[in-house]
This record gives C-alpha cells, sequence and structure tokens, in this order.
C-alpha cells in the first residue's frame, strides 16, 4: 500500500542538498522561455499569433504562444530524468536537463497516441478519459529507463503497473493543490518550492510502483 507522506517525506530529504540544482533548473528553463519568445516573436517576428476581437466597440488583441510549448518539449524528458535522479539519490547536475534531446521526437510521439487514447476515452465518458490518463501516466518515467523499449511497449507496461494504483495517482496529485494555491498567491515564486517537491513525490510514485510490479512479476 502506498503511503503518501513517506513518499513526500522521502522527497524532501533526497531534496535536501539538492534545492540548488532545482532551482537553477527551474530559473534556467524559465530563461530559455523568455529568451526564445523574444527572438521569434521581436527580432524573427513569428512565434506568437495574434489575433482581434471587437469587444463593446473596443477592439481587443489576443495573442497565443505557440514557441514556449514546443521549446518545453524539448526539455520535459531532460527534467523528469533530473527529479528521478534526485528522487534514488543520485549525483545530479543541472546539464542533465539538456541531456534526452535525442529522444525529443520519441517523447512527440508518445504524447500523440497518449493524448489520442485520453481523447478516445473522454469522448466515450469523461470518467475513462481520465482513468485511461492515470493508467498511462507513468509512461515517459517508463522511456527513461528504458530507452530502447517501443512507445506501445512502454504504455502497456504503465497500464500494467498502475493497476490497483490510480486512486493512489489521483490522491497524491490532489495533495498538492495547496501548494499551487500558495504559489500562486506569493506571484509564482513558490513555485520554486512545490514543483521540485511534488516532481520528486512523483518520481518516487514511479519508483515504488516499478518495484511492486517487478516484484510480482518475478
Amino acid at each position: 500500500m502506498i503511503n503518501r507522506i513517506e513518499l513526500k517525506e522521502n522527497a524532501k530529504e533526497s531534496l535536501k542538498n539538492k534545492w540548488a540544482e532545482a532551482i537553477k533548473v527551474l530559473l534556467i528553463l524559465l530563461i530559455i522561455n523568455i529568451g526564445c519568445d523574444i527572438i521569434f516573436d521581436k527580432i524573427l517576428h513569428f512565434g506568437i499569433y495574434k489575433y482581434s476581437m471587437i469587444i463593446e466597440d473596443k477592439e481587443v488583441i489576443y495573442s497565443i504562444n505557440y514557441i514556449s510549448p514546443i521549446i518545453d518539449c524539448i526539455f520535459t524528458l531532460g527534467v523528469l530524468s533530473f527529479f528521478i535522479k534526485i528522487s534514488r539519490n543520485e549525483d545530479v547536475y543541472v546539464s542533465e536537463i539538456f541531456s534526452k534531446n535525442n529522444m525529443f521526437f520519441k517523447f512527440i510521439l508518445a504524447s500523440l497516441l497518449i493524448g489520442i487514447l485520453v481523447a478516445f476515452g473522454t469522448i466515450l465518458l469523461v470518467i475513462p478519459g481520465i482513468i485511461i490518463a492515470f493508467s498511462l501516466s507513468q509512461v515517459f518515467y517508463i522511456i527513461l529507463d528504458n530507452p530502447k523499449m517501443n512507445i506501445i511497449d512502454a504504455i502497456k507496461l504503465s497500464y500494467k503497473m498502475m493497476k490497483g494504483f490510480k486512486m493512489d495517482y489521483f490522491i497524491l496529485c490532489l495533495s498538492f493543490i495547496g501548494w499551487f494555491i500558495i504559489s500562486v498567491i506569493t506571484i509564482g515564486l513558490g513555485f520554486l518550492y512545490t514543483i521540485p517537491y511534488m516532481q520528486v513525490t512523483l518520481a518516487n510514485f514511479y519508483n515504488f510502483v516499478k518495484d511492486e510490479y517487478n516484484n510480482k512479476t518475478e
């Protein structure tokens, strides 16, 4: 049985001497995003789609940034790898976030397949879509641990690993709502604590369900 308090306490313990590195990672990602926004929009003149609407005889201009999500995708696996290493008390460096860029297209394909499966479940009924999302929540961790595994097998393995743990995962994620509210109230500064804390806790969750599954199949 999963002990959420233990997962969180272990996350705090693992982060004890690595907060500086974790905060550096978040700040570097923020700087990269802001820098790319400036370069693409202000210098190259593309990257942000602007459109206008007339509301009460006033023209209101809206914008959609479609470059930042792409930049985030490039570093997602590297960031997850960074926090997994912290959860396993391994030595970790900021450079870890750049170490998985060669897996970018695998990440995109996996994201698309997961999105299609979740969307299909949601079309049928909302609840099945949520269940599928929880069932496939470990896919990217599995890919990181098994780089040569194909995406379909990673999806199947995540589904098997999450049997009996979907509600635990949901409640664990839900338990961070208070921290997100505090982070918003502090004008985003709280995220420097909340994001590493949550990411290492979720990595601990993966480590736990992975060990449980391996023990069952041995």
